[in-house]
């Protein structure tokens, strides 16, 4: 999915990378943390967010406030963990891996032990020892705030992988669009409310420059964790496809009535409180006419592309070199059909990427030029 353009830190400590079928992003590899301490929900604070006073009646809120308040426990800041599946890892090879913790700052120090102590709070990890061990590592980023990641590479690349193809983007984007009423839900860290197995365990031990640790739950950068999770939110919810579509951690409810959504909302919540799982409150969008799904601005029946998402296009600079240019067209093609000859007017870019060394200066051309202002114009 894209995000605002940043120029990038001309040093880092990780290069994030996976050489399988689909592109990783970082958010797929970075421990974003969820608050430890405990907080009362407010379930009204998640009415008035999702504007549904602007054009619901009182009976409808009071039966929305029947629903939430009946699964109240599902909203929370902390990860759940479901007991209802366990994410396994079988390798190809029986030689263990004992990679060293990269050499970090007394300041990246101090960040990592901060996290580590909220793991070891929210208990999805343990100390412990392991023969397999993949170094902690902190991914510094302009715009960003310093995050902690595991370099599982090493592992990856002996892991028998599982092939679950991810949900069709396109064909939930417009099953979404076409609703009248929608919610979208977000789980706390949804891999981490997934528990390992032993053997899993063993395999995803990791290690900083103060002590090495084993994760309990599902840990991000793990090549077949989306394959786990997405066959789990599948099964999960079953039965109510023709409401309801997941994407990994994402839950969208659709209705045409609103009556009709607050009765949808009451079965999605029953089977996520049901499976043990959280939903981040915060993130909750609830009833609402319009949502951004996907990078897109979805809902009666219309969709367009988030201008965040446009901004970082128009801001990108030009490409000096082929990653550059991937980078770009990554970009824009996932917004492609909102874009008219959209193979025609890209063509320039993508004859400029021919040879070998995908990290060779290219030759910017008139044609890639014009191109790139028709593009961004």
């Amino acid at each position: 999915m894209l995000k605002p353009y940043y120029k990038r830190a001309e040093r880092v400590n990780l290069l994030l990378t996976d050489k399988r079928d689909q592109e990783v992003e970082e958010n797929d590899l970075e421990i974003d943390y969820p608050e430890t301490h405990h907080t009362e929900i407010n379930l009204e604070e998640i009415i008035q967010a999702s504007e549904l006073k602007g054009h619901a009646t009182e009976e409808d809120l009071k039966k929305l406030r029947k629903v939430l308040n009946q699964h109240r426990e599902v909203f929370s800041n902390e990860p759940g963990k479901t007991d209802l599946i366990e994410h396994d890892i079988e390798l190809i090879s029986d030689k263990p891996i004992r990679c060293k913790p990269y050499r970090t700052s007394p300041r990246q120090n101090e960040i990592l032990s901060a996290e580590i102590k909220k793991m070891l709070d929210l208990g999805v990890i343990e100390i412990g020892e392991s023969d397999y061990v993949s170094p902690m590592i902190i991914v510094e980023t302009i715009g960003r705030e310093p995050r902690p990641c595991i370099d599982y590479r090493k592992l990856n690349a002996i892991t028998k992988t599982q092939y679950l193809p991810l949900p069709n983007i396109e064909e939930r984007v417009e099953r979404v669009a076409a609703a009248n009423y929608i919610s979208v839900l977000d789980l706390t860290k949804g891999y981490w409310q997934l528990p390992l197995t032993k053997r899993a365990q063993r395999y995803t031990g990791f290690a900083t420059n103060f002590g090495c640790y084993i994760p309990k739950t599902m840990p991000f950068g793990l090549v077949s964790a989306p394959f786990t999770f997405s066959k789990f939110m599948a099964e999960l919810l079953k039965g109510s496809e023709d409401f309801c579509v997941p994407y990994l951690d994402d839950v969208a409810i659709f209705s045409n009535s609103l009556d009709e959504h607050i009765k949808h909302l009451d079965v999605i919540l029953r089977k996520i409180g049901n499976a043990k799982l959280k939903i981040k409150p915060s993130k909750c969008s609830l009833g609402r006419k319009t949502v951004k799904y996907l990078g897109h601005v979805v809902g009666n029946g219309i969709r367009s592309p988030v201008e965040a998402k446009i901004q970082a296009i128009v801001n990108f600079p030009a490409p000096k070199t082929k990653t550059e240019i991937r980078r770009l067209i990554g970009m824009i093609g996932y917004y492609s059909r909102y874009i008219k000859d959209y193979p025609k007017i890209v063509e320039p870019l993508t004859n400029a990427l021919r040879g070998k060394n995908k990290r060779e200066q290219i030759t910017w051309t008139p044609e890639c030029q014009k191109a790139f202002d028709t593009i961004k114009g």
